[in-house]
């Protein structure tokens, strides 16, 4: 008896919050209340990835190489509707899912950011995809990757960051949330690349090129949002005067 009243002494706000929920943490707890890895993001993510890869496998006319401009010429309109169909998906999917995991609201900043950033990334990856596609029928040897990394990485860190006040699961669900249409239209893009290859090596080469420069680049900066959600959820806890 006369432990629990030091600890609730020495704790008021402590046990405010636990007088209302018994399973909230208290204020000295530094563990992130709940799961800090977004279940139906990661779902999504793994979902669609797979897919694109698997339906970039088929047979697909491809565009032609061009020297300037956007490097790409008469893109076929299936090919068009594919890419454009799958990004609308991954939007659509992943501004769900964000919203879900990260709980945020239409009007919220973090989700603008997200939204605007995504866009970009998009953006970028249909382009991305394109000029793998027209590729695809020179043997060019392998591609040398110079900055493929950041069509995941960047966007993460960038949504990441906006969202490390809201605390380290809402900033991790966040971050990962742009992997939900950055990783299936980078899987999407060496698909098409090596879509003129057996099924297997073609599905093989693609899930790992896609694993390599695309997941583990999300995975850190996924890992950068939390460690940056949990300096600044310690700098609230002990303001500097």
């Amino acid at each position: 008896m006369e432990f629990t009243r030091a600890v609730l002494v020495a704790d008021p706000r402590s046990a405010r919050l636990r007088a209302m929920d018994p399973a909230a943490p208290s204020a000295s707890d530094p563990r992130p209340a709940g799961p800090w890895l977004p279940r139906a993001t990661v779902v999504a993510i793994a979902v669609l990835t797979v897919v694109a890869v698997l339906v970039g496998q088929r047979d697909w006319a491809v565009p032609e190489r061009a020297q300037g401009g956007f490097q790409v010429a008469a893109v076929p309109s299936s090919l068009t509707a594919l890419v454009l169909g799958l990004t609308a998906i991954c939007l659509l999917v992943g501004a769900a899912v964000t919203a879900r995991d990260a709980a945020l609201r239409p009007r919220d900043p973090v989700l603008l950011v997200w939204l605007a950033v995504s866009l970009l990334a998009a953006a970028a990856l249909v382009w991305n995809a394109l000029v793998l596609a027209a590729d695809a029928e020179f043997e060019t040897g392998a591609v040398i990757p110079v900055l493929h990394w950041a069509f995941t990485f960047v966007p993460a860190l960038v949504t990441g960051l906006a969202a490390r006040n809201l605390g380290v699961a809402r900033a991790v669900a966040a971050a990962l949330g742009t992997g939900v249409v950055t990783l299936p239209l980078f899987g999407l893009g060496w698909s098409l690349l090596h879509s003129r290859e057996s099924p297997a090596a073609g599905t093989g080469n693609s899930l790992w090129t896609t694993a390599v420069l695309g997941l583990v680049p999300l995975a850190i900066a996924a890992a950068i949002s939390r460690s940056s959600a949990l300096s600044a959820a310690w700098k609230r806890e002990h303001p500097t005067h």
